[in-house]
Formats: C-alpha cells, structure tokens, sequence
C-alpha cells in the first residue's frame, strides 16, 4: 500500500506540475494521435448532455471492469486500454480546466475595442446621457462606472469652486503655474469620466451582441468550475495510477482493485457536480431556463475541446 500511495502522489505531482500550460499537458499525458482521435471523435458524439456526457461515456467501462475484479483478475491488457481510456479523460478534463481559468482562449473571433467616438464627446454631454439613464432606471445609481462618474463630477465641481475661491488672491507672477495644476486636475477628472462612460458603452454593446447571437460561452463566469474539475482530474488520475500499479504488480492486487470500485461515488458525485455549478453559474448570468443553460454550457465545452484537440491532431498528422 506504500508504494501504491507513492505512485499516486507522484503522478498526481508530475501531471500538476504540467496542468497550466496546454503543451506540457500534452507532453505529460502522451496520448498518441489515433487515441486522440477517438477521445475527439468520442466527444464530438456527446450530443445529449455534451461534455458531461462524454466524461460518463468513457468512465462506465472502467468501473463495470473495476466491478468484475470481485470475481476474476483483470489482464494486464485489459488494463492497459483502461489506462488509456482515462488518459484520454484527463486530457479532457484537464483542458476543460485551462478554458475556465482563462489559460487557453476561447475559440471567438478577435474584435477591435469600438471607441464610440467618446474621446471628443463633451462632458456636459456624458453627463447628460448618464443623467437620462438613471431617471430612466434610478437602480444604475449602484453601478460601479455609473458612481465612479457622479464622484469624479463632485470633484470637478469642488475643486472648481477651490480654483474660484483662491484665483483672486494669487499673484499675477504665479498665476500660470497657478492654473496649469488646476488644468491637469481637470484634464484627470474629464480623463475618468470618458474612460467610466466608455466602460458602460462596451457593457451595454456587449449585452446586445449576446442579445442577438444567443448563448455564448465565452461570455459566461467559468472560473468557479476550475477547482472542481482539479478534484475531477485528481481522482481519475487516482484510478488511472492504482490500475497501472496493479498491472505492474501482477500478484495479490484484487483487493485493491475492488477497493477501487467500491469508492467509485466519489469521482461519479464529482461528475454530477459539474452540472450543479453550471446551474449556479446559468443563476448568476440570470438566465431564465437553468436545464437550457446549463445544457449549453455542457455542449459548449464539448465544442471549444473538439476544436483544440482537432487542431492539435492536425498538427501531428504525418507529413
């Protein structure tokens, strides 16, 4: 059992150690290119419930072979296909990961940041736009860009009333410098309002956009899936460690192997809370049917890792 525990922390630590970068990944997990095709072909078949179901898919053999080991010795072949399998889902799973923390992009086309012309709009005329939105709508007085420009507008104004006040009272030799800080404080102040309404412009043309196009998964807060998918990942890597053991030991591993099976709830109630945090993550973005949401967000994976793992298998296509 010691050397069991060995083995899987140690190659829980190698493949950690490769996880933020999609090439080390790919390094670590070695998966040659026809198995990477049938993880791909296998994934791109997961038209019920997407990447969830894909996860299931390729977890079901192991355990319905993990459960015949309380009869019979698995071959070491029939292992090593196993291994193979979750190899296979480690990638996946892994990759799936790299998506939620933002450390592999989306597959969305590039667009330039619009500028709305807002650099030659006249204050007077934000401040205008900003005050009809908020009769319009007096709860935008709590958004973020919305409070930063009513304060920047209260600091002109004092700071204006400051300059009046003293203005008088300065020397005709210093009132030159007198003015230009006063200047800059100003330019500062007008700076912030452009850059707050410019901020309010790209969230409302954003808002649109997904508007028309529908669903997106680029658009969606994906970073609180990324520590469930590391546990995901950590338990497959668990049973893929504790086959490899066991086909190397040879001798005296049923035991372990049927302790293997009868702990399989652990990575299966795992899986099941993928789709719980999809629905919270559909909550969030207030979207109005939960199951229609979360089932995109399932598919969507399921999409965006077909695409990179199509592409990397082009890339490893003979010449």
């Amino acid at each position: 059992m010691v050397e069991l525990e060995k083995r899987i922390s140690g190659d829980w630590i190698e493949l950690k150690g490769a996880a933020n970068d999609f090439h080390l990944l790919l390094d670590a997990l070695a998966v040659p290119p026809h198995e990477l095709k049938a993880a791909t072909d296998k994934l791109r078949l997961s038209v019920e419930q997407g990447i969830v179901e894909f996860k299931r898919t390729l977890l079901l053999p192991v355990l319905v072979a993990l459960e015949t080991a309380r009869y019979k010795s698995l071959a070491g072949e029939e292992m090593t296909g196993h291994e193979r399998f979750l190899t296979s889902l480690l990638l996946v799973i892994l990759v799936q990961r790299l998506l939620c923390a933002e450390l592999l992009p989306m597959a969305r086309p590039q667009e330039a940041k619009r500028t709305f012309g807002v650099e030659s709009l006249q204050v007077g005329a934000i401040l205008q736009d900003v005050n009809a939105r908020i009769k319009r709508n007096p709860a935008l007085r709590s958004h973020a860009a919305i409070k930063n420009i009513l304060m920047q507008v209260q600091r002109y104004n004092g700071e204006n009333q400051k300059m009046r006040e003293l203005l008088p009272s300065i020397k005709p030799e210093m009132r030159t410098s007198f003015l230009a800080n006063f200047t800059r404080t100003f330019e500062e102040i007008i700076g912030s309002i452009r850059r707050h309404y410019l901020s309010i412009l790209h969230e409302e043309a954003a808002a649109e956009k997904a508007r028309q196009e529908g669903f997106s998964l680029a658009l969606m807060p994906l970073k609180e899936l990324a520590p469930l998918l590391v546990s995901q990942a950590r338990e497959i890597a668990r049973i893929r460690s504790t086959l490899a053991h066991a086909r190397e030991e040879k001798y005296k591993t049923r035991e372990v192997l049927v302790r293997l099976y009868d702990g399989r709830q652990t990575v299966l109630k795992l899986i099941e809370e993928e789709g719980k945090v999809y629905r919270r993550i559909c909550q969030r973005t207030l979207q109005h049917d939960l199951e229609a949401c979360s089932l995109a967000i399932a598919t969507g994976f399921r999409d965006e890792i077909v695409g990179i793992l199509d592409k990397q298998g082009r890339r490893e296509e003979p010449a």
